[in-house]
C-alpha cells in the first residue's frame, strides 16, 4: 500500500469545493490516510465511522437488503458520504454549498482508485 498514493487521493478529494476532508478507516477503527482539518480528530471520525458502519451493516443484513455499499448522511450543515473499499470504508466530509453529484463521482473514481493500492 502505498501511504503517498493514498494521500494524494484523498487531497484531491479535499480539493473539491465545499469539502472538509475525506480518510480512509480500516474497518475495526484503524486510520490508514487522511486529508482532515485541524479541527476534526482523526481518531474521533475513525470511532464514529466505526460505530456507523457496523450500524448500516446490521441494518442491511437484519432488513434483507443485502452488504452494506455506502451511505450518506445528510445534515442541516453539510453531508457525510461513506463507500466501502473492500475491508475499509472511506468518509468524506462536506458542507451544504458541495454539489452532491459531483463529490459522488469523484468520490467513486477515488474509490476505484484506493482499491487498487488497498
Amino acid at each position: 500500500m502505498s501511504q503517498d498514493k493514498i494521500q494524494e487521493i484523498l487531497s484531491k478529494l479535499k480539493a473539491i469545493r465545499g469539502v472538509h476532508g475525506s480518510a480512509v478507516i480500516e474497518r475495526f477503527g484503524l486510520v490508514k490516510g487522511s486529508a482532515l482539518p485541524g479541527w476534526i480528530d482523526e481518531e474521533s471520525v475513525a470511532a464514529m465511522v466505526t460505530l456507523i458502519l457496523k450500524a448500516s451493516q446490521r441494518a442491511s443484513k437484519e432488513l434483507e437488503q443485502g452488504t452494506f455499499d455506502g451511505a450518506i448522511i445528510e445534515s442541516q450543515k453539510g453531508r457525510i458520504l461513506f463507500d466501502d473499499i473492500k475491508e475499509n470504508i472511506i468518509v468524506v466530509i462536506s458542507d451544504n454549498s458541495a454539489k452532491l453529484g459531483i463529490v459522488n463521482l469523484k468520490l467513486k473514481a477515488a474509490v476505484k482508485e484506493l482499491e487498487k493500492l488497498l
